[in-house]
């Protein structure tokens, strides 16, 4: 194969690795597929690691930030969710709000 063919390759990979986003995010509460009671709040249990450009945490539900999270390790409780569908996500940012690409979600249904 052609060299000049795989250096563009290449160089797209190392920098696709450089700008990679670190950090983690795990939900452990509601777990993904759960039920959750319509019309009462509902807890969201969660452990992150920010990474080094991370600075705190949003909190989503169905696209729609509801809450802005300080602490890495916590709860957070939404409000009811009405009957149906939903998809709660966590979303690590930086200072100025720009998230860094690390993210955990869950989909729930609220009966």
């Amino acid at each position: 194969m052609n060299i000049n063919k795989l250096a563009p390759l290449a160089l797209s990979l190392l920098c696709a690795s450089a700008f990679a986003a670190d950090g983690s995010i795990s939900i452990s509460s509601p777990a993904n597929g759960a039920m959750v009671s319509a019309g009462k709040k509902t807890p969201v249990v969660y452990e992150a690691a920010l990474g080094s450009t991370g600075d705190h945490l949003h909190l989503y539900v169905d696209g729609n930030r509801v809450d802005v999270l300080r602490e890495k390790k916590g709860s957070a409780e939404l409000d009811a969710l009405p009957a149906g569908k939903h998809h709660i996500c966590l979303t690590v940012n930086t200072k100025s709000h720009a998230p860094t690409g690390v993210e955990s979600c869950v989909d729930v249904t609220a009966q």
